[in-house]
């Protein structure tokens, strides 16, 4: 691959207070890449967060913003025009965002149809049907248009295929990796949120909207410690009325739970690794990055076959059917009776998770634009 490759890269999710795995993994994107011949300009329709891009990659940025599907249509062409030198590519990395008629192929990052598979759980602006309907049309179109879609795993895969299936042959699965900054905690700091949350502590970190089954949880919970004897349960992430009713509800089982808010990266290796259990009860995940980090903490984990989940885990945790409470209360009361295959997991998952490395993240994507500059428009 020649050194002189330029891509253009969509870093709007960037320019979000919370970034979510879109973000994690544009930014292992812009620091990985470039070292093996690629470099990047970025395209926003607002100023990206400080910290998020390496000085070395300049970013355009022209909005309006708030109009996503609008900015992909109107501004994101006329802004790809205006660059010099022209890309050699362009990188669509948020599910959609790849308008007609560019002058260059294009790659096209589709991490999931959680929202087309289920989107009773979105929160889509009113009215609903005609939002979704927007969504539904510009992924297909995006995925019409790009020359590579990349997603993040088989299960996302299978979801593209099933439904749009003319984009199938030109799926290319790249998955998500584990951060770099992801390192080990000292012991001080593991003994640290001990002594904050209680020993044991069992964990979970991510969001609270009804697919990540924290319902489920809390029934199993429930269900496993009816006298309340339970570790314990601390679950993190940012605040909002989702969380609120699971606050709720923690107080009407009487779990002993404890909600800490939204977590920063830096803090995230020591709460894994102080906690004893990490508990992951997502009904659906397109890949699912937090029971990745429980896996390289060495924290033993409890997940659920929700759509990648058995990929990213392997055999390297316990996995319950998703959504089924009593299932859930089994392998937790389990945990606490019998500690022993727990600990079984430890190196097991440290093992797993070194598959997900950022090299082979960085090496995969530098495949997918290979093969995009070889293939125009939907071509297959």
């Amino acid at each position: 691959m020649s050194a002189s490759l330029r891509v253009a890269i969509d870093l709007r999710p960037l320019a979000l207070e919370f970034a979510g795995g879109v973000g994690l993994q544009i930014m292992q994107l812009l620091e990985e890449v470039p070292r093996l011949g690629v470099s990047y300009v970025g395209l926003s329709d607002r100023p990206v967060l400080p910290g998020r891009v390496p000085e070395s990659i300049p970013v355009r940025v022209e909005g309006p913003t708030g109009q996503r599907i609008r900015w992909e249509g109107r501004v994101l062409p006329r802004l790809l025009a205006s660059l010099e030198p022209r890309p050699d590519l362009y990188h669509a990395t948020w599910n959609h965002g790849v308008p007609a008629g560019l002058p260059m192929p294009s790659v096209l990052t589709l991490h999931d149809l959680i929202p087309w598979r289920l989107p009773r759980d979105v929160p889509w602006p009113k009215p609903a049907w005609l939002h979704q309907a927007l969504y539904r049309s510009a992924v297909r179109a995006s995925a019409r248009r790009a020359a590579v879609i990349v997603t993040v795993s088989e299960a996302s895969r299978r979801d593209i295929a099933s439904r749009i299936p003319d984009a199938a042959p030109r799926v290319e699965v790249v998955p998500n990796a584990l951060p770099r900054w992801f390192g080990t905690a000292s012991p001080a700091q593991a003994a640290e949120n001990r002594r904050t949350f209680g020993d044991p502590y069992w964990l979970y970190v991510g969001g609270f909207d009804p697919r990540k089954g924290l319902f489920t949880l809390l029934a199993a919970m429930a269900a496993a410690f009816p006298d309340g004897s339970g570790p314990t349960l601390v679950l993190a992430g940012g605040r909002n009325e989702h969380e609120q009713a699971c606050e709720t509800m923690a107080a009407t089982l009487r779990v002993n739970a404890v909600f800490p808010g939204y977590v920063p990266d830096a803090d995230l290796p020591a709460l894994f690794a102080g906690a004893s259990l990490f508990v992951y009860p997502s009904r659906y995940e397109g890949f699912g990055i937090p029971p990745l980090l429980a896996l390289a903490s060495g924290t033993p984990c409890v997940t659920t076959d929700g759509g990648a989940l058995p990929e990213v885990v392997g055999d390297a945790a316990i996995v319950v059917p998703a959504g089924d409470a009593k299932a859930l209360a089994a392998a937790l009361r389990r945990a606490v009776d019998d500690p022993a295959p727990l600990r079984e997991l430890e190196t097991r998952g440290r093992e797993r998770a070194a598959r997900f490395s950022v090299d082979a993240l960085a090496s995969r994507t530098l495949r997918a634009y290979e093969r995009a500059l070889g293939r125009r428009e939907g071509s297959s």
